[in-house]
């Protein structure tokens, strides 16, 4: 699991991650707008590219349950955040405990000079762990993890661990790495490709829906007792509709996951979820539904994967608690007794907790 700098170096790239900052641009008006859809596209391959060079790996002595890697928005533009969570079943169903979560932020920076002033400026990348929405713990906890992102232009042929942005969530008495910095052109060029101006609306959606979105995914189907559940690779971003509604918009925003685990190639389970944004910034009802089958392997907007899978909008529990009661769920490849379609509050899912208040 060991997978940092050394301690001694870690302070340095704090110190940097924290001169990342003056880039980020502020939010522009709460009002959620209109997308074009190839907006909508960029943001999906965006995305895409990015879990394309990245990884979540756990520590020595993990337990078998399954996790979802995540990849959003973070900022009006150029920076995404994302989240590794362990949840609270393992591959089995089986309850383990509740839920654990490493959330980071991957920030481009413009060029920099180098120390050498006869070598010229170069892109930076922050990767840095947001502590605030992070479990930390020793490295013999089940739930150590590590995020790894390749800042590289051929991350496939890559062999060089130096190029690598690592974070953890090891404690620092543990030695962990809470931010890591690289230079990194073609990383850089990736997220700058499609210069999406998000508003504070969007953010904040795209923060809420990345903690209580959840999926179940079965290589087969549910009823096959020997169908152990799938680790899954997942991206949120916008949609093309924002249309005004009384006292507010009614926007859409797309969820894309990628099974893991069974050795085919990552198909895609897309969804769609329109939500009722007040223009005091609270979510109110929404509809979640499953994107049908694609016609053909490149269309967009569509799904592709032949596996079962089951996604619903949980109310979200604290670090120490495992979540309970039904959900609002749709499936995909399931039986008739799950919809494709549902319609939900979300003054209902975040009840009890600060993140209906904007």
């Amino acid at each position: 699991m060991k997978i940092h700098t050394r301690s001694a170096a870690t302070v340095t790239l704090l110190l940097a991650g924290l001169a990342a900052s003056p880039w980020i641009e502020p939010c522009e008006a709460q009002v959620a707008k209109p997308f074009a859809a190839e907006q909508v596209s960029c943001q999906a391959d965006e995305l895409r590219g990015l879990l394309g060079r990245s990884a979540l790996l756990f520590g020595p002595f993990y337990d078998d349950r399954t996790a979802m890697f995540l990849f959003t928005f973070g900022a009006p533009s150029r920076t995404v955040r994302g989240i590794g969570l362990m949840e609270q079943s393992d591959r089995s169903g089986a309850v383990n405990g509740p839920e654990r979560q490493i959330a980071f932020e991957l920030s481009p920076a413009w060029p920099r000079l180098q120390r050498n002033p006869t070598r010229p400026p170069l892109n930076a990348i922050y990767l840095l762990r947001d502590p605030l929405g992070s479990d930390l713990g020793a490295a013999e906890d089940p739930f150590a993890m590590a995020v790894v992102i390749d800042s590289t232009a051929d991350p496939l042929h890559n062999q060089d661990p130096n190029t690598l942005l690592v974070i953890d969530n090891l404690t620092a008495r543990e030695g962990g790495t809470a931010s890591a910095t690289k230079a990194g052109r073609a990383l850089s060029a990736l997220l700058d490709r499609c210069h999406s101006e998000f508003t504070a609306a969007d953010l904040r959606v795209f923060d809420i829906l990345s903690r209580v979105v959840r999926a179940t995914i079965f290589p087969t189907h549910s009823t096959d007792p020997r169908a152990l559940r799938m680790h899954k690779l997942a991206t949120i971003y916008r949609g093309e509709e924002a249309e005004p509604i009384a006292g507010g918009v009614r926007a859409s925003y797309r969820i894309d996951l990628y099974p893991v685990g069974d050795g085919t190639p990552a198909r895609r389970v897309s969804l769609e979820v329109k939500i009722e944004l007040g223009d005091d910034g609270r979510l109110g009802d929404a509809t979640l539904r499953v994107l049908p089958l694609c016609a053909s392997p490149n269309d967009r907007g569509c799904s592709t994967s032949t596996t079962e899978t089951q996604v619903a909008i949980i109310r979200p529990a604290a670090s120490n608690r495992v979540w309970q009661g039904t959900s609002p769920t749709v499936c995909w490849n399931g039986g008739a007794s799950c919809p494709s379609e549902t319609s939900f509050s979300f003054a209902d899912r975040l009840a009890d907790t600060a993140w209906q208040q904007p």
